[in-house]
């Protein structure tokens, strides 16, 4: 009967085998599978008034993954506030002194704002051509940004400093406010380059990103640059 019951026994984890394997081979936890992820790290900006700024960033996201290739979707946060930023010019009008707008002139003057935090939305398909539980990874997509703060500055002088005379007047105009609203948000690439390394369902990862901007959108530069590192968690796999 002992004889039975430890060739019974040495069967059952023999049958176990097979089962234990699958569950630690390479990609198990990879493949076909949902994580969320948590991020922390720096963007790196520049305006007409920073060169080379630092901001922290936290990030939250969602990975949907395949054997090689997986879609991201993540959303930043950075926090930073800086002032001046000049973002265009705002027509100022000066006329006579019956204040008649329509013998008006329009002069083109130096605008300026303070802006503060910036908010990412990127979406990007990304490639893993690795398959154990290390793995590089980059990706490309679409960046939706937000300056989530932009506040104009006043710029109007109290006297007329192009010399017309004490009867001429200033009339700000409004398109201006809307000039630095449309500035604040736009839509740019995003090309995404990160390792992760895979214990079980936990990884840990750390990934660069570049966002592209231009001078009509408050930055003075050609890009973000964005240096993060976090954990990701399988939260399912789909078989």
């Amino acid at each position: 009967m002992r004889l039975n019951r430890g060739l019974l026994s040495g069967l059952a984890s023999l049958a176990l085998l097979p089962a234990v394997g699958r569950a630690q081979a390479p990609g198990s936890n990879f493949t076909n599978s949902w994580f969320w992820g948590v991020s922390g790290g720096m963007m790196t900006y520049w305006t007409t008034n920073v060169a080379h700024a630092q901001a922290p960033t936290v990030g939250i996201e969602w990975l949907i993954t395949r054997k090689h290739t997986a879609l991201y979707i993540g959303v930043d946060q950075s926090f930073f506030k800086t002032s001046p930023v000049q973002y265009g010019e705002i027509g100022i009008q000066y006329g006579d002194s019956t204040r008649s707008l329509s013998n008006a002139t329009q002069i083109e003057y130096p605008h300026s704002a303070t802006i503060h935090n910036s908010r990412h939305i990127n979406l990007a398909l990304m490639g893993f051509p690795g398959s154990g539980p290390i793995r590089p990874y980059a990706g490309v997509g679409v960046s939706l940004n937000f300056v989530q703060n932009a506040f104009a500055n006043p710029v109007f002088p109290a006297a007329n400093p192009y010399g017309f005379g004490n009867s001429q007047f200033w009339v700000p105009q409004a398109f201006g406010t809307e000039e630095l609203d449309q500035q604040a948000y736009w839509v740019s690439p995003l090309i995404m380059a990160g390792l992760q390394i895979q214990v079980s369902r936990f990884s840990v990862f750390g990934q660069a990103k570049v966002m592209t901007t231009d001078r009509n959108h408050l930055f003075s530069d050609g890009a973000f640059f964005n240096l993060e590192a976090g954990v990701r968690y399988n939260v399912a796999t789909i078989f």
